[in-house]
């Protein structure tokens, strides 16, 4: 993308959104990460990130040190909120984050031992999932059965989605993180149920590419020993009011999926310029039951643009720059 937006980072950024998790209401946390992006230099106006309103009291990470390091010292990467989001918190830039700062409720984060998400509480669905998937991930959990969940983590006052919003409707319910990819106990598989994981697809993109991509991405796991840092979620076109189901559960265009993939026993810290990334946009629609994925990929920089956020966040921008404008050329897997 010819006009990438800036993308200061340094330890005391990343601190302040840490110590936003660890409880504070949403006003205190508005308040203290305008201070100290100010303090910091880094309050660019309405053309910085906003970062996801946090869910109080759902991290138990610890807060880092306070204050900065001292100038020309080494600056030590901050520990992660999650191990889900150990390449960065997506942040929303320009005109979205603006919006966003006027209806935090828009972008609220939620950590859970399975997976991290930013919720929309307009859309009734997440903005975006993050998470791991390694070997480690799979194991021989039953597949929950039943209806799936309402999501009880979410504020008090706010709508939480049922199970029969999606009866009748004409769409399935497409999961983010998908179940198989959780089978190591089974709390773990039943937290892919919770409909805060869930947004509307048609069942020809679900069982189609979307699966294939989903099946590739297993196999890169589970066979191969890769670890992936996978970040999903649906792209609405610019428009005020999408389309809606049940109780107002907005309908995507099409959907993102972002897939980092590292080699048997590399880690974040491993990241570089030629390490494989796969980025893809599908559109939500029929007919394309029998497609293959493949010719879905793009680049993260477009999807970046389509859905107004800034991902990979905590990746070194010389290395981000390289990464975010290849689209991918390697296999398939099969389809």
């Amino acid at each position: 993308m010819g006009s990438k937006k800036r993308k200061r980072r340094s330890w005391g950024a990343q601190a302040l959104i840490a110590l936003a998790v660890t409880g504070l209401s949403a006003a205190g946390v508005k308040c203290g990460l305008e201070r100290g992006l100010k303090e910091l230099g880094l309050d660019h106006g309405e053309d910085r990130p906003s970062r996801p309103s946090p869910s109080p009291g759902r991290s138990s990470s610890p807060a880092p040190p306070k204050g900065a390091p001292p100038k020309g010292a080494p600056t030590a990467r901050p520990p992660a909120l999650s191990v889900h989001l150990e390449l960065g918190v997506p942040a929303r830039t320009g005109a979205r984050a603006a919006r966003t700062e006027a209806a935090a409720s828009d972008d609220h984060l939620m950590i859970k031992p399975q997976y991290a998400l930013s919720y929309n509480r307009s859309r009734n669905v997440a903005n975006w999932v993050s998470w791991r998937l390694d070997a480690a991930s799979f194991g021989d959990a039953p597949r929950h059965r039943g209806k799936f969940l309402a999501d009880s983590a979410l504020p008090d006052g706010w709508y939480r989605v049922q199970h029969d919003d999606y009866t009748g409707s004409g769409f399935d319910r497409g999961h983010m993180v998908r179940s198989e990819e959780r089978t190591r106990t089974p709390d773990d598989n039943k937290a892919t149920f919770l409909l805060t994981n869930i947004l509307p697809q048609r069942h020809d993109l679900n069982a189609g590419p979307w699966l294939r991509l989903e099946e590739a991405c297993q196999a890169l796991a589970q066979k191969e020993r890769r670890a992936l840092f996978l970040i999903a979620g649906g792209l609405f076109d610019e428009r005020e009011r999408p389309a809606t189901l049940g109780k107002g559960v907005a309908v995507p265009d099409a959907f993102f999926k972002i897939a980092v993939v590292l080699e048997p026993g590399q880690g974040p810290e491993d990241i570089g310029p030629s390490t494989r990334v796969i980025a893809a946009v599908m559109p939500n629609e029929t007919g394309i039951l029998d497609e293959g994925w493949g010719q879905y990929r793009t680049t993260v920089d477009e999807i970046e643009r389509r859905a107004g956020y800034d991902v990979l966040t905590a990746v070194p921008e010389a290395v981000q720059r390289a990464l975010e404008a290849r689209t991918d050329d390697g296999p398939t897997g099969g389809r």
